[in-house]
């Protein structure tokens, strides 16, 4: 059947029949939906399809609530100076209408939270949050750390946790109470002999049938029952077990029982009993920066003048805290800004049944509506006056200083750091933005260059960059450092003049003479002539504290008045147990370290997909199950049609394209 042509068909009966209309022709009135008229015909017509939720946009209360929205925004009087840049601004008014408040607050928090907005109160940690993962998908189930996003594996998520340190430290402890594997499923299905998982008696070996589906089953139920907070009830079990097990002499069994309840022991005392009233819980704490203490400049001259903590307690437990810093306008109500950042943090999650605020949010009932239609549970904000919810809330607020205070001497370290580092230097101005260069390859190919960013409040990762180097791009030999340091700058650097790209004070290059004199011939070619630039060279075994500093050009870079100190070419050498030294080799190497993984992620990537890439019918899927039964493009090479017909989804068609691919 020709489908187009019997659409086309379709189309031209209601034409016929006079019930198709051009939705531009028509003038809908204002509190009188589905009524319209339409300039074509002439006359009125009925509207039964629109891009309106039941004519709300067209009601007259909405219309008078939006009206008076925009007309508040008219009295500048009443403004702040944030709100009146943004009104200067607007170009255009657009808006959207929703079934009820609850929708349109959430519909917000999504917007702000994609768009990002410059005069919104902005989540700009755009890290979604850890979790820990009991796997589905496979006859051995096993617990990961995992993420939740529209590709996430099948599976239930326990969590979220603040850190994936606090993931790493649950699971190494769940290791030695639930002996399930960690190896991946193509390790578990080529394994001849067991692992020293199995050895060490954190694994029960069921790669090698140590270990019968359904005992492993239970361990999994256990497992998950304590992921639940239902450990209370595993230990009699356990320990009914043991004791079963050494009256039927199985003495070895018995021991195995015996750990896994010491371990279980040990997990409850680290957690301690302080909040075993309290289960699915998270805890935000905020505070302003500005004012409350002159040693927070740091923090305030960087605009970030809030900071909020969030506590997250699961099942009875803690899974940890993160803190977050925002940039906002000063003297802003601290339970204005909440109003905006709770719904923004739960667009992504879904939200715990009970959340407490140290301060109340404007429209709390509001949020809790909106936050329970998201939920499809109930969910209340509580600011608590005693027990054990605001011993929780006072610990979270202890918290939050401790890591105000972390920042700050961070940032003012990393200030005496800078400040000491132009006097080493012989600098005659102090270094606002720093920018470090270095190269990675892997003999020659998957060539690329990074850029990192630093200031006086640390590294700014938002601004690192990542320099593809692309051989048909490049006139020159970009297999060679100086090659690819000449690409990486131009391409940096050559549009500055037309986009207000902020220019760093120093450039540092990993590398000697002939890379800072490669970096100034490109930068004098652009006609950038009030950038520092300075090389640092490896020492001799490449041993960290012998490193030597060179300049382009010493009578260029060093003020005349010190040029007796030197002589012309000479480097600089700070030597070992050197503050100064120290931080430019902490420069150094989260330039290297940012270069190499971008580097082994790209050589990876050039490994697993170029090559079955080329094969036509085999897609990301494909690609993804073939490299899982067999574990590299190597074996899958090597594999004969009817094994590469036994990986669930390779047709023998494919098969046959794979195998003569390769051959």
């Amino acid at each position: 059947m020709d489908y187009s042509a019997q659409f086309d068909a379709a189309l031209a009966r209601l034409r016929e029949e006079g019930r198709y209309r051009v939705f531009n022709d028509l003038e809908r009135k204002a509190g009188t939906f589905p009524h319209a008229f339409s300039h074509s015909l002439g006359e009125e017509v009925t509207v039964w399809c629109a891009n309106d939720y039941l004519g709300m946009g067209q009601n007259k209360i909405v219309l008078d609530a939006l009206n008076k929205r925009l007309i508040s925004y008219c009295n500048k009087s009443n403004l702040s100076i944030r709100i009146q840049r943004m009104v200067s601004q607007i170009n255009n008014i657009e808006y959207t209408t929703t079934d009820h408040e609850a929708s349109a607050l959430l519909l917000e928090a999504n917007m702000i939270k994609k768009h990002k907005p410059k005069f919104n109160i902005l989540l700009r940690d755009d890290k979604s949050y850890p979790y820990i993962m009991l796997r589905k998908d496979h006859s051995w189930p096993q617990i990961t750390k995992a993420r939740k996003n529209k590709n996430s594996n099948k599976g239930e998520y326990f969590g979220p946790f603040a850190s994936v340190n606090a993931i790493h430290k649950t699971l190494n402890a769940m290791q030695r109470a639930f002996p399930l594997r960690t190896c991946t499923d193509f390790e578990i299905i080529n394994r001849k002999r067991p692992c020293m998982q199995y050895q060490i008696k954190r694994c029960s070996g069921p790669c090698v049938n140590k270990i019968n589906t359904d005992e492993y089953a239970n361990i999994v139920a256990e497992a998950k029952s304590f992921l639940l907070g239902k450990n209370h009830k595993l230990q009699p079990k356990l320990k009914e077990k043991m004791e079963k097990a050494s009256i039927n002499l199985n003495f070895e069994e018995a021991a195995n029982y015996r750990d896994r309840i010491r371990a279980l022991n040990y997990i409850q005392k680290a957690e301690g009993a302080d909040f075993r009233h309290i289960r699915d819980v998270d805890v935000f704490s905020i505070t302003s920066l500005h004012n409350k203490d002159n040693n927070k400049k740091f923090l305030t001259d960087k605009n970030e003048n809030y900071a909020i903590q969030i506590s997250f307690y699961r099942s009875g437990k803690n899974f940890g805290n993160r803190t977050h810093f925002l940039k906002y306008e000063i003297n802003t109500e601290l339970n204005k800004i909440l109003k905006s950042f709770i719904p923004q943090f739960y667009d992504d999650q879904i939200p715990p049944p009970i959340i407490l605020v140290n301060y109340l949010p404007k429209e709390k009932e509001l949020i809790e509506n909106a936050l329970s239609i998201k939920s499809q549970k109930k969910v209340k904000i509580l600011k608590p006056l005693k027990g054990e919810n605001k011993r929780a809330l006072e610990i979270s607020e202890k918290n939050l200083d401790i890591s105000i205070a972390k920042k700050l001497s961070s940032y003012e370290n990393q200030s005496k750091l800078i400040i000491s580092l132009s006097s080493k230097l012989y600098l005659d101005f102090v270094p606002k933005r720093i920018e470090v260069y270095d190269n990675s390859h892997f003999s020659g190919s998957n060539m690329l260059g990074v850029m990192i960013v630093a200031s006086q409040n640390g590294f700014l990762k938002n601004e690192y960059r990542k320099f593809n180097m692309k051989n048909n791009d490049i006139t020159f030999n970009s297999k060679n450092d100086y090659g690819m340091l000449n690409e990486v700058f131009r391409r940096r650097f050559k549009n500055y003049h037309n986009d207000n790209t902020s220019l760093p004070d120093l450039i540092i290059v990993d590398g000697g003479k002939g890379q800072c004199n490669v970096a100034c011939k490109v930068l004098k070619s652009l006609d950038i002539t009030n950038i520092k630039v300075i090389g640092v060279a490896k020492g001799k075994k490449r041993n960290a504290g012998n490193e030597k500093i060179y300049y382009s050009s010493i009578r260029e870079f060093i003020p005349r008045r010190y040029l007796e100190n030197y002589n012309s070419g000479d480097p600089i050498i700070l030597g070992k147990n050197n503050a100064e030294m120290y931080f430019i080799q902490r420069l150094r190497d989260e330039a290297h370290r940012f270069a190499i993984t971008a580097q082994r992620k790209k050589q990876k990537k050039s490994l697993t997909t170029s090559v079955l890439s080329d094969i036509d019918g085999i897609g990301p899927t494909k690609k993804k199950l073939l490299l899982l039964h067999f574990g590299s493009t190597k074996n899958i090479s090597n594999a004969s049609i009817s094994d590469l017909i036994e990986v669930k989804g390779i047709s023998k068609i494919n098969a046959q394209k794979i195998h003569n691919h390769f051959k």
